[in-house]
């Protein structure tokens, strides 16, 4: 008997999903609302994604009740309808409060009790303009919605704003937010990392792998994150299990269970953390190619399993011998291209190029700014793979410099890469 896999959401970086349940041996029904959906899988339905019971309803009308096996999405707004379809799976779910979106405040809330959120935090309620001046005077802020998708409607404000930009941010953030209100945080630099992990319905949670987040130069004044590096060299092996540890306390504290945990953390300077957000969720590549690669385990296949009734292994899969990269193309703000070409020209033939998508990519084309998380795959991406030692941060770096000066014209043939970036200054 044919089995089915729902999809929900037609972003073009769900191919990966589409392809590896495949392989695990399940058609492929995508829902989205798009006119023209970048992907259609084995069945399109034309439905809202945070319609549950329409799509329920339209799934049992094509007689598919004992041939839907589970349900996933990379959307955050998606995961009660996930939760809804996999109950009407008969599959394994998670607590009914993820039966709606879980807020900032309610994650902000639960690692505060449990004693793993350590910055200053307040709903828009609980600061009076005045107050939140006082602090930005003493300190730099971000303002961003309770409840909101990717990096919009988030404003970094640096020390010393005045109260007319502080409104302005707060506008911003609650105009954006799906129920009308933001946090004012105190903000936290240092290293960006994710945490992927999964947890069944016995109360095992795993840490599959983990990312360094590296942002755009060119994004105005957000952070939109163009290069997730999974199994870096940059810290030691005890680190990354420090931080599976840490993704892993701030997984249970929200009494999450039988689902993916995508979660944000910051490591400060002095090597403590803080989780910044957290999505029941995996997203695009991300679930289907970089975690399995990076942990030597297969992500996506141990989610339907898990889904079917099987066990989590507890722990972590941390520092294994290959890392893993979703790379995307970082064009220089005002840059005209004049020739061609990718990074895979120019990449170590030690690294595997898993997908590519160069779409974005145009000769005779005017490049601007990033502005959020939405944008980055529209000049295109790379899925890559590669030796722990080989595929460094560095040396991808080192590539797309190369593929920059031709993509560019940076360079011309007499004078090689290096020369061109010395003559630049770089």
């Amino acid at each position: 008997m044919e089995k089915y896999f729902v999809l929900l959401g037609a972003n073009k970086l769900l191919f990966g999903q589409v392809v590896h349940l495949r392989e695990l041996g399940y058609k492929v029904i995508v829902v989205a609302w798009n006119d023209h959906p970048d992907i259609t899988g084995d069945m399109f339905l034309q439905l809202d994604v945070k319609d549950a019971k329409a799509i329920i309803a339209r799934l049992e009308e094509l007689g598919l009740k004992d041939k839907v096996r589970g349900a996933l999405s990379s959307i955050d707004l998606a995961a009660p309808t996930v939760n809804a379809i996999n109950r009407w799976c008969g599959n394994k779910t998670m607590p009914e409060k993820f039966d709606k979106v879980l807020s900032k405040e309610e994650m902000r809330d639960a690692w505060m009790k449990a004693g793993v959120f350590n910055r200053i935090s307040k709903m828009d309620n609980e600061y009076s303009l005045e107050e939140i001046y006082e602090t930005s005077q003493r300190m730099k802020l971000i303002c961003k919605p309770n409840v909101a998708a990717s990096s919009r409607g988030i404003t970094i404000l640096e020390k010393g704003q005045t109260r007319e930009a502080l409104q302005e941010a707060l506008d911003k953030a609650k105009e954006t937010s799906f129920d009308g209100r933001c946090l004012i945080e105190e903000f936290v630099e240092g290293e960006e990392f994710t945490v992927d992990m999964l947890g069944d319905a016995y109360g095992n949670v795993n840490c599959y792998s983990s990312s360094i987040q590296h942002h755009s130069l060119y994004a105005l004044k957000n952070h939109v994150t163009v290069i997730h590096h999974w199994n870096s060299r940059k810290y030691d092996d005890e680190t990354w299990v420090r931080i599976a540890n840490f993704g892993i306390a701030c997984y249970k504290a929200l009494g999450l269970h039988s689902m993916f945990g995508h979660l944000e953390i910051i490591m400060k300077e002095d090597g403590t953390f803080t989780p910044l957000e957290m999505g029941a969720r995996s997203s695009g590549f991300i679930c289907s190619h970089t975690v399995w690669k990076a942990s030597g385990h297969d992500y996506l296949g141990d989610y339907v399993r898990m889904l079917h009734g099987e066990a989590i292994e507890p722990g972590n899969y941390m520092n294994g011998s290959d890392a893993s990269m979703w790379f995307g193309y970082d064009i220089p703000s005002h840059s005209h291209s004049v020739k061609a070409t990718d990074i895979t020209k120019f990449l170590d033939p030690q690294i595997t190029v898993l997908y590519e998508n160069h779409d974005g990519l145009k000769v005779g084309v005017d490049y601007g700014d990033y502005i959020n998380d939405g944008d980055r795959d529209k000049f295109g991406y790379a899925i890559l793979c590669g030796p722990r030692d080989v595929m460094t941060y560095e040396s991808v770096q080192e590539s797309n410099e190369k593929f920059l000066d031709k993509f560019l014209g940076r360079c011309n043939s007499l004078i090689d890469s290096t020369q061109c970036r010395v003559a630049r200054g770089g």
